[in-house]
């Protein structure tokens, strides 16, 4: 029923709303009239029940309108049943006794009032102009209705009083004043004054709602593009870790088994040494994707690169080793041996130097390399020089260089970015030894 509800326009909300209190309404005062509760002019309740069902039909559609409309007219048209007024003048349609009272028949009759106030302040009418129309119109019913009774009184004849207490009323407006209940008109009042409130109020809180829900829609689809560049950043993450772990290694072993392919007709025992590195070196790297693969599959959403494994100084010499392998004499000048590499600042700086040995390997054809890695509070600084034979790099080769499908150009880019995700730097240029020196600094860990 409450998804039918929701579904329907809100005129149709407010036509099928109206229909039902209509029907409520009239239908009780038809039982009423057939028993001892009778009312003495039920003429007046007629009249609020009207008022009542077009308040709630046309109010929110056009709510100034409506406000007026009831505002005004509903204090003459209750004052022209409740006193007779009505009969005087012809209108007879209401079967009202000729006079009936000087005052409120019943504070029921105060709802189209309260209603409209409350609809019109909450479909977006000015508190105030709600409260000067409302209360205004509460006031010239009670104050108005004395003065209609003495208009009346004063043009008809004793006989057609309805009831032993209106053939004795008073025909002055004074005299007729003292049917006004005070305490009743301050209540009405405050109580009009207080619905207004309320719709405004209810005006409010559904122009919150409606600003949070907008919000609400931005900051999913803020959170929706977040979560494309987190899994954007994560695969960027794990293509860097498996081309840093598999590349270095798979590299050496593909030069030092060309080397040993070359010698193998006149050093047999080349080769067989060869064939034991490469099965050894294999075996390093086939633990080391392992163990990339594990803390990929195991880390949580969003932890990053402190999950991630950091090798000690003593895999950092070995990564020199394997160069010596292929012949390429290195030299490195590392922390002391106390040091312990357990932060991501430690994880990026063997990372680069694990990369910049490959480049070495495979690109710079050289025969020496030094590797320099200072730690102090200002953070790392690392610099990887080698004495290639490719001459100095390009300008603005960090600048340049394009991440291809192939795999091709993701060293220079890894280094960067991940240089760059440390809030370091890393530079490309000339070195002293003839080829290309990378340098790299990294913040201290925080």
């Amino acid at each position: 029923m409450k998804w039918f509800w929701r579904r329907l326009p809100a005129i149709q909300q407010d036509l099928l709303l109206a229909a039902l209190i209509g029907v409520g309404w009239f239908g009780g005062l038809a039982l009423l009239n057939n028993s001892a509760l009778r009312p003495a002019n039920p003429s007046v309740s007629v009249v609020t029940g009207m008022f009542l069902v077009l308040t709630i039909a046309l109010v929110r559609l056009i709510p100034r309108t409506t406000l007026v409309f009831v505002s005004v007219l509903y204090p003459l048209m209750y004052a022209s049943a409740e006193t007779g007024l009505a009969e005087q003048l012809g209108l007879d349609i209401f079967r009202a006794p000729a006079i009936s009272d000087a005052a409120l028949q019943s504070e029921l009759h105060l709802v189209p009032l309260l209603v409209v106030g409350y609809l019109a302040a909450a479909s977006g009418v000015r508190r105030f102009t709600c409260l000067f129309f409302t209360m205004g119109s509460l006031a010239g019913l009670m104050i108005g209705l004395p003065t209609v009774v003495a208009i009346v009184l004063s043009n008809s004849p004793r006989e057609v009083f309805y009831g032993e207490r209106y053939a004795n009323l008073p025909r002055d407006i004074p005299s007729l004043y003292g049917y006004i209940d005070l305490s009743l008109f301050v209540f009405a009042e405050a109580l009009i004054c207080g619905m207004v409130l309320l719709g405004a109020n209810a005006l409010r809180r559904r122009k919150n709602l409606l600003v949070l829900e907008q919000r609400n829609t931005a900051l999913v689809r803020l959170r929706t593009i977040e979560a494309e560049r987190a899994a954007a950043a994560e695969r960027t993450r794990i293509a860097r870790d498996l081309h840093d772990v598999v590349s270095h290694h798979m590299s050496a072993v593909v030069i030092r088994a060309q080397a040993a392919d070359r010698v193998a007709d006149q050093k047999p025992e080349a080769l067989r040494e060869a064939v034991r590195w490469i099965a050894a070196s294999g075996r390093e790297a086939l633990t080391a994707m392992r163990e990339t693969v594990r803390v990929l599959n195991n880390a949580a959403p969003g932890t990053g690169l402190e999950m991630a494994p950091v090798p000690d100084l003593a895999a950092v010499a070995r990564m020199g080793d394997r160069l010596k392998a292929v012949g390429i004499d290195v030299t490195m000048q590392l922390p002391t041996r106390s040091r312990q590499l357990t932060s991501a600042t430690d994880l990026t700086a063997v990372r680069i130097i694990q990369e910049a040995l490959t480049n070495v390997m495979v690109h710079a054809k050289a025969t020496a390399a030094q590797v320099s890695w200072q730690s102090g509070p200002r953070g790392e600084l690392l610099t990887i020089d080698d004495n290639g034979s490719g001459g100095p790099p390009p300008v603005n080769v960090l600048e340049t260089a394009k991440r291809q499908e192939s795999g091709r150009g993701n060293g220079l880019i890894g280094m960067r970015e991940r240089a760059h995700a440390s809030g370091g730097t890393l530079t490309v240029a000339a070195g002293p030894l003839g080829g290309w020196r990378v340098q790299a600094w990294l913040p201290p860990q925080r």
